[in-house]
């Protein structure tokens, strides 16, 4: 077994040993060479790949977290093919990852994984403490009834509307997503990291995403990433501004999202969720959203070395 520097060039293989291991997400090449692709010299990101016999069984990536407001915050992943497991690939791949986290200074250190006993023991093994617990789950929204018909004054648009100006929708994200559950910071987003890892992400779906307007001003957004060559999609965040909370509009999006994904031949949408986050996962539930899998968020708090 042999661990090396990855490059784009990997991203078919990439997304062939994620769809292997998850069933529990959305993983094409053109995202997964998009993240090595956009990468921002400032995130100081870099990726390694895990081969035996010619065969990619391990994959790892680390880096600075772009949306945070402190820039030692970084994240890490490590993932291993289910059949090469137990054998050393992880553990040479982590150390790879740690090395370059210590090298550009990383302090708090997020990373996730599924609950699955071996999982939470590696990740635990290397000083990571838990920090939250997620839900996943799935719907076919072919089977679900038409969205009801909207409040007055209250309309639900394609995102590919505002594709010509897109700062009302990026205002509106931004603040619904200050209080988040989980432990992502969101503070330092800068339109033009929003831009480029959510806007501009190949699997986020303009036509399908939405935006919920109050009176012709966005209040609301709720997107979803695609991949309409098998029919998967997943929910990429869906929230409201904090002055409109409490009167539907979270449902409604998702509602309106899901029917025009039906449209569009999808056959699975995806979506995680916080297990605090009890309003989106009763949205979730009243959609007929199923459960798929538990994951969680781990944390690793490096100190600051003394002279």
């Amino acid at each position: 077994m042999v661990v090396s520097p990855g490059s784009a060039d990997d991203a078919p293989r990439v997304a062939a040993l994620y769809r292997a291991t998850f069933d529990d997400r959305l993983s094409t090449v053109a995202g997964i060479r998009y993240r090595q692709t956009s990468a921002s010299p400032e995130d100081k990101q870099r990726f390694w790949g895990a081969e035996e016999d010619g065969e990619l069984i391990g994959w790892a990536f680390g880096g600075l977290e772009p949306f945070a407001s402190v820039r030692t915050t970084a994240f890490a992943s490590v993932v291993v093919h289910p059949d090469h497991r137990r054998v050393g690939v992880g553990s040479a791949l982590w150390d790879a990852v740690s090395a370059h986290l210590d090298a550009i200074g990383a302090r708090r250190i997020v990373a996730y994984s599924r609950a699955d006993d071996d999982s939470v023991a590696f990740v635990g093994g290397r000083g990571f403490k838990l920090e939250s617990t997620d839900t996943t789950s799935a719907v076919d929204p072919r089977a679900l009834p038409e969205p009801p018909d909207l409040p007055p004054g209250v309309a639900v648009i394609p995102m590919a509307h505002y594709a010509d100006d897109l700062a009302p929708v990026f205002e509106a994200d931004k603040a619904s997503a200050a209080d988040e559950p989980g432990p992502s910071d969101f503070g330092g987003v800068t339109f033009e990291s929003w831009r480029r890892l959510i806007w501009d992400w190949p699997d986020c779906d303009h036509d399908l995403s939405v935006a919920a307007t109050s009176d012709g001003v966005v209040v609301g957004t709720s997107f979803l990433y695609s991949d309409r060559e098998t029919g998967r999609a997943m929910n990429a965040g869906t929230g409201v501004i904090r002055t409109f909370r409490g009167r539907g509009l979270g449902l409604l999006m998702k509602q309106h999202s899901l029917a025009l994904a039906a449209a569009a031949g999808i056959t699975k949408v995806i979506t995680q969720n916080d297990e605090t986050n009890a309003p989106m996962l009763a949205i979730n539930a009243k959609l007929g959203y199923e459960p798929l899998a538990v994951g969680h968020a781990w944390v690793l708090e490096r100190q600051s070395e003394v002279p």
